[in-house]
């Protein structure tokens, strides 16, 4: 009889046990989602999901207004110009001709065109792009709009486009910022003459489209923009960049410039001072466009 109460209560004992262990697993389970839905709500989240691959998570419903591009009137670092303009975060964006420090991509800045590659005569003029430079002039750009609502009231969007495409009805362009080619959901490698080919031959390729080089880009996400930065520990082809953003569920992507340009600097409470450079001898390259992110506005 004695015997059998002891074995009742052990049995008791370790059932309690198991409802407590189960106890546990689900409050971790519920200790993560929390912390998932926490980190969803943030302004600004910064994570680095595998070796050499840096991604900056914007939520746009909690840090409105604060994406804006930057022009440089000669050229700068990334990181020159986070700290000056006290930004959060700031990752490379167009192209630029490092010879005559340039403009070769459109940027629009407070509704007004702040860089033109059609005044790059260096540009223009070269007899080697001219079959080509109405595709280069077209090539995808990120817009922030603001648009009119049937309600009279206004919202901002966010979307990558062609440069010559309208912009929607009732939208006005607040800022672009253009580089490409466009990665998702399409990607336009040969449309946006990134790539040519005559008689089965590859006669152009611009920016390494083709090489393992590291790489910048930005996603659309529904209301997160993501800013992606593969270093040289991750080199990717462009086709490679356009496989891995489509991986990060993205509604819309396209690249940035890449290769020795491509830097990103982000500096937040959970991660201070981070600085990403890819020159071969790890200086930071000094660009013409970036893109910049204030968290305080």
């Amino acid at each position: 009889m004695y015997l059998g109460k002891k074995i009742e209560k052990n049995n008791v004992k370790s059932m309690r046990m198991k409802q407590i262990l189960l106890l546990l697993i689900l409050i971790g389970t519920f200790g993560i989602g929390s912390a998932q839905t926490f980190n969803n709500e943030k302004k600004i989240d910064f994570y680095s999901p595998s070796k050499g691959i840096y991604i900056v998570d914007i939520n746009t419903k909690t840090c409105k207004d604060c994406i804006k591009p930057y022009i440089s009137d000669s050229l700068e670092t990334v990181e020159m110009v986070a700290e000056k303009t006290k930004s959060t975060v700031a990752i490379n964006a167009g192209f630029f001709d490092p010879i005559n420090a340039k403009t070769t991509s459109y940027v629009i800045k407070d509704g007004k065109l702040g860089a033109d590659p059609t005044l790059n005569s260096d540009l223009m003029n070269n007899p080697n792009n001219q079959v080509y430079i109405p595709g280069i002039l077209n090539r995808s750009e990120f817009r922030i709009e603001d648009c009119t609502l049937n309600t009279g009231s206004t919202a901002r969007i966010y979307e990558i486009a062609r440069y010559n495409d309208l912009p929607q009805m009732k939208c006005d362009i607040v800022h672009s910022i253009q580089a490409g080619p466009a990665l998702v959901p399409e990607f336009k490698l040969y449309d946006e003459v990134f790539v040519a080919e005559k008689d089965g031959k590859i006669v152009k390729e611009s920016a390494g489209a083709l090489g393992k080089y590291a790489r910048s880009a930005i996603g659309i996400r529904g209301e997160h923009i993501l800013l992606v930065a593969a270093s040289n520990e991750s080199p990717m082809t462009l086709q490679e960049l356009a496989d891995y953003m489509k991986s990060l569920n993205v509604n819309q992507a396209m690249a940035f410039d890449g290769g020795s340009s491509t830097s990103l600097y982000a500096n937040l409470p959970d991660r201070p001072k981070f600085i990403l450079t890819s020159a071969k001898d790890n200086s930071a390259r000094r660009v013409k466009s970036i893109l910049l992110v204030k968290s305080d506005n």
